[in-house]
């Protein structure tokens, strides 16, 4: 026991010894030294205090990785698509939606061993602007054969001749104003329909218009002698002859079962017979017939189509040259007038509410008046 004491107390004294030995230096240097030992040993007992292991949430899935990045879960202002379709000119298609490539494919239900396991409700779907079912297509319709000029071919049925006078309602501008021309096609028939070559969805507007038994015609923008637009594609006084068939091939293809055109605005370009004998000549190769608008009085279509033997109408009252409700009354009223005289009246409307509103309440009395409405075709002579 003494001797323990004893190395006790002569550790001690060599430890004085080399400690006044250091000097004030190597003191410092020592104090240190304990100092960062010891903190270290205390962050080290606080951080295992401290610390406490958090679960990992679910995984997102590639569909919803997909939709997160994109912001696809975020509203949206709505489009005024109504706005944009009563405009001149049909606006460009927004951005197509980001759609994953390949979504996950999971099991209807999980193996009868498993007993699945219960989970809180399922967050919506967040892709947002997925289409919903594609249209069903149309059926295809079919060449005219071979000596059949296309006028004839594509032609809608119309009653048989009674000696009653003959109607036939023409409306242009369809096709832009998506609204207001399925409103129109709904309506009894068989009207003329003439469809703008640049609006879009053609072939399936054309297509529903033609299966309600309305005949279609190609409303071909045309150069006014204004400064209003007539569209792009339109015919211009000022290009030379290929560039007109190009423009007539491209507008000509917007759609099928049509069997002519008609021209919108085109009061410049209708007097040119330099343009006209170009569209005569394609339209007479094509077999198709033409109705003269008459936006102009100095019309050189007359001449031209008996030349390269092209079937040609003229309208006899626009209905809705004054927008109202009278105004388009008084029209209609001079229609009846002008078939009693003649046999036979033609009239264009447009796709306006007024208009759409006349027709829907005078269409189902011409019958009871004597007259038969008729479509564009059964007025070719």
């Amino acid at each position: 026991m003494k001797r323990g004491r004893d190395s006790v107390v002569r550790a001690r004294r060599l430890a004085l010894l080399w400690l006044s030995r250091l000097g004030t230096g190597g003191r410092i240097a020592l104090a240190l030294a304990a100092l960062v030992l010891v903190a270290g040993g205390m962050t080290a007992l606080l951080g295992q205090e401290r610390y406490h292991p958090v679960a990992a949430g679910p995984a997102l899935t590639p569909m919803e990785e997909e939709a997160d990045a994109s912001g696809a879960d975020e509203p949206e202002d709505a489009s005024d698509e109504e706005a944009a379709e009563t405009a001149d000119l049909p606006t460009r298609p927004g951005a197509a939606p980001t759609v994953p490539v390949a979504p996950p494919s999971f099991p209807a239900q999980p193996p009868a061993s498993v007993e699945p396991a219960t989970s809180p409700a399922a967050p919506p779907a967040q892709v947002a602007a997925l289409p919903a079912a594609l249209p069903r297509p149309l059926p295809p319709l079919v060449a005219a054969p071979a000596g059949t000029p296309a006028w004839k071919h594509f032609a809608v049925a119309a009653p048989t001749p009674n000696g009653h006078p003959r109607i036939v309602i023409v409306i242009d501008d369809m096709g832009v104003d998506r609204h207001r021309s399925e409103k129109v096609a709904a309506l009894p028939g068989p009207l003329t329909l003439a469809w703008l070559p640049y609006a879009r969805d053609l072939p399936q507007q054309t297509g529903k218009a033609r299966a309600h038994g309305h005949e279609l015609i190609v409303h071909m923008p045309m150069e006014p002698t204004g400064k209003d637009d007539p569209g792009p594609g339109a015919l211009l006084t000022r290009l030379d002859e290929a560039t007109l068939r190009q423009r007539l091939s491209t507008n000509l293809s917007s759609f099928q079962g049509f069997v002519g055109i008609n021209n919108h605005m085109g009061s410049r370009f209708t007097a040119d017979s330099t343009g006209m004998a170009v569209v005569m000549a394609e339209l007479g190769a094509r077999g198709l017939l033409f109705l003269d608008s008459r936006t102009t009085a100095n019309t050189a279509a007359g001449p031209l189509s008996a030349h390269y033997q092209v079937p040609m109408l003229s309208r006899d009252v626009f209905l809705d040259h004054v927008m109202t409700a009278q105004g388009v009354a008084a029209s209609l009223a001079k229609v009846e007038q002008i078939a009693r005289k003649n046999g036979l009246a033609i009239a264009i409307g447009h796709p306006h509410d007024v208009t759409i509103a006349a027709l829907t309440q005078w269409l189902p009395t011409l019958s009871e008046k004597g007259f038969q409405l008729v479509p564009l075709t059964a007025a070719v002579k």
